[in-house]
């Protein structure tokens, strides 16, 4: 009997530990930063609330952020971001830029080949963009936002 409940006190223990450590750290973030830069393909994910993520002067980069993060990729060919609610997401100087976004996003794409948005709410701008496509996710599927002008995109939200 006493061996029965050492054995279950320590897998209560180990799950308990498990439960408070969370998945490993992605390789490329100290704690709530996360960076790629100069190399050729490089990704992250980080799930903490308020985390910046950086990809700069590579070949591909995918990165996936929680809520209320700052994502920036900038002189790199391909990126490939997603992020939670109140995200703010900058792609400059880039061949293509992909951004999926729940609800309060903030894009910006500049100087950049080919830009496509999907997200649930906010606003989008496309500066010096060749392509700029930006939808809308509804629970029918993805929509075209609403165009405001000037290379300015909404969805959910009125135009500024």
């Amino acid at each position: 009997m006493r061996l029965l409940l050492a054995l279950a006190g320590l897998l209560a223990g180990l799950l308990l530990a498990d439960v408070a450590c969370g998945p490993p750290p992605s390789p490329n973030c100290v704690g709530s930063e996360c960076i790629c830069r100069d190399t050729t393909d490089c990704g992250f994910t980080c799930d903490e609330p308020g985390c910046a993520g950086t990809c700069e002067s590579l070949s591909s980069c995918d990165g996936a952020c929680g809520d209320a993060c700052d994502l920036i990729c900038r002189d790199t060919s391909t990126c490939d971001l997603a992020c939670g609610e109140s995200c703010a997401v900058t792609c400059e100087r880039i061949s293509t830029c992909e951004v999926d976004c729940a609800g309060d996003c903030d894009v910006l794409c500049r100087d950049a080949s080919d830009c496509r948005v999907t997200m649930v709410s906010g606003l989008a701008r496309c500066e010096r963009a060749s392509t700029c496509d930006v939808q809308c996710a509804t629970p029918d599927g993805p929509t075209p936002a609403t165009d405001c002008g000037g290379d300015r995109y909404a969805c959910g939200v009125p135009c500024p």
